[in-house]
């Protein structure tokens, strides 16, 4: 066990003050692991804790395709999460697997974030870190595509940030009056001068934010040298690096200006956050961070229409379509986040907690370009339950409307919080899941195809958390509900006939034409059941797969597979939709005409579906007994 005495021994306790070590040491919690365990996965498990190894032997990595890389050995005395929380939203960086029982001493996020938040050399052991680390090539696309998936920049972030330099900006010595330095950035037309000491060495920068908070104020005069407002030292970046490497230093270290560095020590540039907002103005980053930052309604009105325009060119050169899911998901949330605030400001503070879902497709999120409302509201059980009723409809109402005016038709099944059974108190959602799993009539195994595939974008998460628990718990207290969910399943075939024909519609509209949406069902629904046997929490179709094939369940090659043919069919059915928007009298649709598509992506379908009927399989064999 970890002593007080130890604590001060110990990177980054060492650099806290004795009161805060004791403090530090009052906070820990105790935690035994067995061997064998993977306490953290990377890229899913949300790192909700500092670990500190007391015991045992530890060993992290990162798979990529099937190799092991990152990897490296805890010890006594070694911590783990830190750059996880710090640096990434909290989603783990690498994997955690316990070599040996071990025993950590444990912290809770927020309060390690509060550390660093008070205490600038606790959080430089972090810092620096990172720096060392994203040295490494390897870990430096690693958190560019982590970067990726939660900024969905698309290929903005992975260029080279030589092609968004400023490289004509002005330097003068550190001797040089505000004034004077002044009057140099404006007739320069630059938002930022570098500062030079002795034998014309960098010493710092000046930038306009720093004259409008220390000189405008007062704080300072115009006849002192420029030297007393300079920010320093300069933070520089390699000039090598990539944008998401400029805009990550930015972020980290709330700075407005980077100074660029060559290989033999020369600044050469300075880039900055406006020259990274113009290099974006067309990206869908910038759309997302827009609907983020948006005062009114009038600012995200038919916001969906300009996400679709903005989509065509990456989407037509290939870019992955998992991007594409993620991305027009998370405009969607930074939409319903707007949204919900304006609706609240309209009537008013909510009388207790709760918290906005969004089911099906974008509840996975992998919504395309074809969107719709699939939503509801989970809100505490009050002692006024009709008065609590009363507001709830009426913020659903207006939340459901705006989002129609922001471009998001309405649901045609009616899976809306507006309609009133679907904004409730969570003692009545308990009710409905205990309900469907109970009674599972094709009703009911409908709306649990769509409702448990929930995840909460607004509000409380402790509601959200509550009713996932609720739900796996009452699935394993049911387990027949699950082969009820398998053989409703099972009636989705992939549409493939005899002698390998692919099986088209016969009559409508759509005649002759393959739904790939419904060709992807069976894919959906596979991951779905496994989910709720295991007690996975996220929803997204990949990272189920992913998590399923940890269990076992799949081999390493029948999860390539499907993995692949899930991604392939999603690619085409977004470029299917491409062509619907490209021609603006044609409503986009899922649909693909097998006789335009080329012999190599019929192929590839058909051994889509010959995957497909594999995992059925396996459904089949687990939960109903046959084959």
């Amino acid at each position: 066990m970890i002593s007080l005495e130890n604590l001060a021994l110990l990177l980054p306790f060492s650099v806290l003050p004795d009161k805060e070590q004791k403090a530090v040491f009052n906070m820990f919690s105790y935690e035994k692991v067995f061997k064998d365990t993977v306490l953290v996965e990377q890229e899913i498990t949300k790192v909700e804790k500092f670990y500190t190894l007391c015991s045992g032997y530890c060993y992290y990595y990162f798979e990529d395709r099937h190799a092991t890389i990152l990897e490296g050995w805890l010890n006594p005395g070694d911590s783990f999460g830190g750059l996880a929380i710090l640096f990434n939203d909290t989603i783990a960086i690498r994997s955690l697997k316990i070599l040996e029982d071990s025993i950590f001493v444990t912290l809770d996020a927020d309060y390690f974030l509060g550390l660093c938040k008070n205490y600038t050399a606790f959080q430089e052991d972090f810092t620096n870190k990172l720096g060392k680390c994203m040295l490494n090539k390897g870990f430096a696309g690693i958190m560019a595509r982590q970067i990726r998936d939660k900024e969905f920049s698309l290929p903005f972030f992975n260029r080279p940030i030589s092609k968004i330099l400023t490289r004509n900006f002005p330097r003068c010595p550190a001797a040089t009056t505000i004034a004077d330095a002044a009057r140099s950035m404006s007739r320069e037309g630059a938002s930022a001068m570098l500062v030079t000491g002795e034998n014309h060495t960098l010493v710092g920068i000046v930038t306009d934010a720093d004259f409008k908070h220390k000189v405008a104020t007062g704080t300072h005069q115009l006849s002192e040298p420029v030297g007393t407002v300079m920010s320093a030292p300069l933070l520089s970046i390699p000039a090598n690096s990539q944008v998401f490497e400029a805009f990550l230093a930015l972020q980290k270290n709330d700075k407005r200006h980077l100074a660029v560095m060559e290989q033999n020590g020369e600044v050469t540039a300075i880039i900055s956050q406006k020259d990274l907002i113009a290099a974006q103005a067309g990206s869908a980053y910038l759309l997302i961070k827009t609907a983020l930052a948006a005062r009114s309604m009038l600012e995200i009105e038919n916001i969906h229409e300009k996400l679709e325009h903005m989509l065509i060119e990456p989407l037509k050169n290939g870019a992955h379509a998992e991007f594409f899911t993620r991305l027009i998901s998370a405009c969607s949330d930074a939409v319903i986040d707007r949204v919900i605030t304006f609706s609240i400001e309209q009537i008013g503070p909510p009388p207790c907690r709760f918290a906005f879902l969004t089911m099906g497709s974008e509840g996975r999120e992998e919504q395309t370009l074809i969107s719709d409302q699939d939503n509801a509201i989970v809100f505490e059980d009050t002692e006024h339950p009709q008065q609590t009723k009363e507001y709830f409809d009426e913020l659903a109402t207006l939340i459901c409307d705006e989002l129609h005016v922001a471009g998001y038709a309405y649901c045609k099944g009616n899976n809306m919080a507006k309609v009133s059974k679907w904004c409730q108190p969570l003692s009545q959602w308990r009710n409905y899941f205990n309900t469907w799993i109970k009674d599972s009539s094709p009703e009911n195994l409908l709306k649990s195809s769509i409702f448990f595939d929930f995840r909460g974008v607004y509000g409380d998460t402790a509601l959200v958390d509550d009713l996932k628990r609720f739900l796996f718990n009452a699935v394993k207290l049911w387990p027949g509900f699950l082969r009820d969910l398998a053989e409703n399943a099972l009636y989705f075939k992939p549409p493939l006939g005899f002698f390998g024909k692919l099986l088209v519609e016969t009559a409508g509209e759509q005649k002759g034409l393959l739904d790939l949406k419904s060709a992807m069902q069976p894919i959906i629904d596979f991951a779905r059941i496994y989910a709720l046997k295991f007690g996975i929490s996220q929803t997204n179709t990949l990272t189920r797969l992913f998590m399923v094939s940890n269990r076992q369940v799949l081999t390493k090659k029948d999860f390539l597979d499907i993995v692949r043919g899930y991604d392939f069919m999603m690619q085409l059915r977004f470029q299917r939709q491409i062509t619907g928007i490209k021609n603006e009298s044609k409503q986009l649709d899922n649909h693909v005409n097998p006789e335009n598509l080329a012999s190599i992506d019929l192929l590839l379908l058909k051994e889509t579906f010959k995957a497909i009927e594999e995992i059925q399989k396996k459904l089949s064999i687990e939960f109903t007994g046959s084959v």
